[in-house]
């Protein structure tokens, strides 16, 4: 009876050690990298939302030029004026030829 009962607590032993390295496996959670993660995500995502709100001013102003000179901006920073804003031009693309305007 008593070898019995010293298998049994032998197998479940084993049964609870192998539980226990089962769910060693997992990366540690690192609360500070997870939020230092969010924020870099939530940064790139309102650049990207600002640069699409930012692009119907930038073909308002395009089309503005056009209006008032009979062409279409060389360039893109030849509109700066018009916009009454700072703008990161660089993340648009231009065509002087028909004066459109998109997202790289």
């Amino acid at each position: 009876m008593i070898y019995l009962f010293m298998k049994i607590w032998s197998v479940l032993t084993v049964c609870v050690l192998l539980s226990i390295l089962a769910g060693c496996d997992q990366k540690p959670r690192n609360p500070i990298a997870e939020h230092g993660d969010a924020m870099i995500n939530a940064y790139q995502k309102s650049k990207a939302l600002r640069d699409t709100a930012s692009l119907s001013s930038i073909k308002t102003a395009v089309q503005t030029f056009h209006a008032e000179r009979g062409r279409y901006p060389d360039d893109l920073s030849e509109i700066k004026d018009l916009l009454g804003a700072d703008y990161d031009l660089s993340v648009y693309s231009y065509d002087p030829s028909n004066g459109s305007v998109s997202l790289r």
